[in-house]
């Protein structure tokens, strides 16, 4: 057994516990309170999953690989109503790196982000992802797509802001 996970799980289970018991900030109603991104690929049996808590600045992260075998460990969604089910604690976001989330989101329209995004071109194995934003009235908005090229314009753009965001490249 992995003497890091063991450690860091009680961790990462007290840290979630706090999240949900602080109150968030209050926030105007048109603003983005939290974002999910989604990623599932069969092919090489991946599943990524991030969790962006801009109300009370937290990163979640829940990251699958299974076997690239047909025969070895299979594609198994983490279940979705246990809602933190599966996640380790990223990290908290600092205040300037939000700011400047939140400035590159409404210069690229990221809030606009809505419908399925086809490839032009298919090939088999393509990786899906899903895009979810909650607003702090309670509002959502979902948008996906295949990869490739079956992007919204800006993805470039808003993957360098959630890369500087979390440190993390989310939007492969």
């Amino acid at each position: 057994m992995n003497i890091k996970a063991i450690l860091t799980l009680p961790l990462a289970f007290l840290m979630m516990l706090i999240s949900l018991l602080l109150p968030a900030k209050p926030q105007a109603d048109d603003s983005i309170a939290e974002i999910s991104v989604h990623w599932i690929s069969a092919s090489v049996r991946t599943i990524r999953e991030y969790k962006i808590d801009l109300a009370r600045k937290n990163f979640w992260t829940y990251e699958y690989y299974g076997s690239r075998s047909p025969i070895g460990n299979p594609i198994k969604e983490r279940d979705e109503k246990a809602l933190f089910e599966g996640f380790a604690f990223a990290g908290r976001l600092s205040d300037d790196k939000t700011a400047a989330f939140l400035a590159a989101a409404e210069e690229n329209g990221f809030t606009a982000w809505e419908g399925f995004y086809p490839p032009t071109v298919f090939i088999d194995g393509n990786a899906v992802w899903r895009i979810t934003i909650v607003f702090a009235d309670g509002t959502t908005r979902v948008s996906s797509g295949e990869t490739r090229d079956g992007y919204p314009a800006n993805w470039a753009e808003m993957r360098d802001a959630f890369n500087a965001l979390t440190g993390k490249d989310i939007l492969l």
